[in-house]
């Protein structure tokens, strides 16, 4: 059975570009709504699958809220985001601290960075940077020091840097899709490299071209007996060479690897892990998620993973994506999924562009071109984010 609308999923990152948080965008549903879907959830066990990720619920009216909270959902779970005008009102006061005490964290949310906190026990605040970081957050969240604070609407990578030096400690919006323009030319040869090797994963080389190929790059060669050597994939022997490495990881889940490794080797300074990375791994991990939802073979799961994988390339390169994907000789339905958005693998693509941005009507009705009822939905977000936590932990 469908539902009249469906939520998105906005990924809330850390500093290290690692996974925190999601905040399921409700749009205009109605508070009981959500948190009768939220008490589904629970007793679905959806929550369970992301056993260390907190989840952002906006709340609009506080009297909605029952007393008996906690008892339907788990505080250490959830975090509230109430409206700084309602934190403000001092009979909501008393309110907001019994919902605290029943273990619930409250993020002080819709913050102009002007304001001076009116609820004295006030921890955690959210400002809508949607206009850019405004200086005076800096001073605000100095003297919140020990919170978990949130920049929202982050639109580029420049309002990313200034958000972090204001002190925000949590991030969401677009810049992942707006990198710095030093990054899209970057390390070019080794992007040479990793594009070579996933055409010779296409062909099914010989294993002697893909060693000697990984061999000219130590970065890469880290990267893969590293890869071979996490708990992971749990290998009980010790790895002597390319070759074992190789065969002990499989060619399949090499190539998905060096796919994302794409997106890896453009870090950002300070160890960070490229923004982009986060989202082409649950465009990816979706992708083949809702494909095994509408029963496709194993080689379309393939196909939808590499789909998701490689839909964000262009912004990674900063070149035209028929440019980037031009020497990996793909399968022409992947082409023109990627290029025009085509065929099933092309539907399947826009309803994953829209799952983790903010919500629109578009997203219901793909999920309904689809076919694809609302638990089904909710079982592929999920399980791309359970992808998406182990990548961005990994790495």
């Amino acid at each position: 059975m469908y539902q009249s609308s469906i939520p998105s999923f906005l990924p809330v990152m850390n500093s290290q570009q690692q996974l925190s948080a999601i905040y399921p965008d409700f749009g205009a549903m109605s508070q009981s709504v959500v948190f009768s879907m939220l008490e589904h959830w629970q007793s679905t066990s959806f929550f369970d699958r992301l056993a260390d990720i907190s989840y952002f619920v906006s709340v609009q009216d506080l009297q909605e809220i029952p007393a008996d909270l906690h008892t339907s959902l788990s505080g250490s779970r959830i975090v509230l985001c109430v409206p700084d005008e309602l934190c403000a009102e001092e009979s909501n006061h008393a309110k907001l601290n019994n919902i605290v005490k029943s273990g619930f964290r409250i993020v002080t949310d819709q913050l102009s960075a002007q304001t001076e906190l009116r609820w004295t026990d006030a921890r955690h605040v959210a400002i809508d940077c949607a206009n850019g970081v405004s200086f005076n957050c800096k001073p605000l969240i100095t003297r919140l020091s020990g919170g978990q604070h949130w920049a929202k609407q982050i639109s580029s990578s420049i309002e990313m840097e200034q958000a972090k030096q204001a002190g925000f400690t949590l991030f969401s919006g677009d810049y992942a899709f707006n990198p710095p323009a030093k990054n899209k030319s970057a390390d070019s040869s080794a992007r040479t490299r990793l594009l070579k090797l996933l055409g010779l994963l296409s062909r099914d080389a010989d294993t002697d071209e893909l060693e000697s190929l990984i061999k000219q790059d130590p970065t890469l060669s880290f990267m893969l007996f590293k890869l071979v050597s996490s708990a992971a994939f749990n290998q009980p022997v010790r790895v002597s060479s390319f070759g074992q490495a190789i065969s002990l990881l499989g060619r399949r889940q090499l190539q998905r690897w060096l796919q994302l490794l794409l997106y890896a080797r453009q870090q950002e300074q300070g160890g960070a892990l490229n923004p982009l990375m986060a989202r082409a791994a649950f465009r990816a991990s979706m992708m083949e998620a809702v494909f095994q939802k509408l029963g496709a073979s194993k080689d379309d799961l393939d196909g939808a993973f590499m789909v998701g994988m490689f839909s964000l390339l262009d912004k990674l390169f900063g070149s035209a994506l028929s440019e980037v994907l031009q020497p990996l000789q793909l399968r022409d339905d992947i082409l023109q999924a990627l290029l025009y958005r085509s065929g099933k693998l092309g539907q399947c693509l826009c309803l994953v562009e829209l799952a983790d941005r903010t919500n629109s009507i578009a997203l219901y009705e793909q999920s309904r071109l689809l076919e694809l009822d609302a638990d089904s939905y909710y079982d592929c977000i999920f399980d791309a984010y359970v992808w998406v936590n182990q990548v961005c932990r990994d790495m």
